[in-house]
């Protein structure tokens, strides 16, 4: 309930991006959830948003990491499906439906160090191995500063800023029909500069 009037009182005040999550369940029945169902309703929170830049289609959608479910559990009458099994659903119907071009994933998974001391695990690779038709993923929780994209299946980048808005991250990808690589990847601080 507390949720649903931010983001109300957020969209009230002006246009805000649209809130993206494909694995949260606002279905149960209860009274707290009838915000969150309103802004729902109302397109502010979706399971995905289509945005088209330069005659390239861009499907992006949210989902929620196993692990950082741990941490909902305050959640109440909210549930969370699997983020795998929702990621390749609206991966679909980006691809089928929506004709998208690009799949990009927001995932608040994260990712782990591997046995080598590089990031190579985690939450958001799971989601780009277990999901090829995501093109990126964009990851939090776990609020790694990754300096290079790691490369999941030798095509998708996953990527990860860091914590607190530390840095905005920068990707430039170049599509070759549906081959899609990394041209570029690099982490800008925000400082009194910018």
């Amino acid at each position: 309930d507390g949720l649903a009037r931010a983001i109300g009182v957020a969209a009230k005040a002006g246009p805000i991006p649209a809130v993206v999550c494909s694995n949260a369940d606002f279905t149960a029945n209860d009274p707290t959830l009838e915000g969150i169902r309103a802004l729902s309703e109302a397109g502010v929170i979706r399971r995905y948003v289509v945005i088209e830049r330069g005659g390239v289609r861009f499907g992006v959608f949210g989902v929620l990491g196993k692990e950082a479910q741990i941490y909902t559990n305050g959640a109440g009458a909210v549930t969370f499906p699997d983020p795998v099994e929702a990621a390749r659903g609206v991966a679909k119907t980006l691809r089928e439906t929506e004709k998208v071009d690009v799949v990009i994933a927001l995932s608040h998974g994260g990712v782990s160090k591997g046995k080598d001391g590089r990031y190579s695990t985690g939450d958001d690779v799971a989601l780009a191995e277990a999901v090829p038709d995501i093109d990126v993923v964009i990851g939090g929780h776990s609020h790694t500063e990754l300096k290079e994209a790691i490369i999941v299946n030798g095509r998708t980048p996953v990527v990860q800023t860091g914590k607190e808005g530390k840095n905005v991250g920068e990707l430039v990808i170049s599509l070759d029909g549906a081959k899609l690589t990394v041209a570029a990847y690099r982490l800008h601080p925000i400082d009194d500069s910018i």
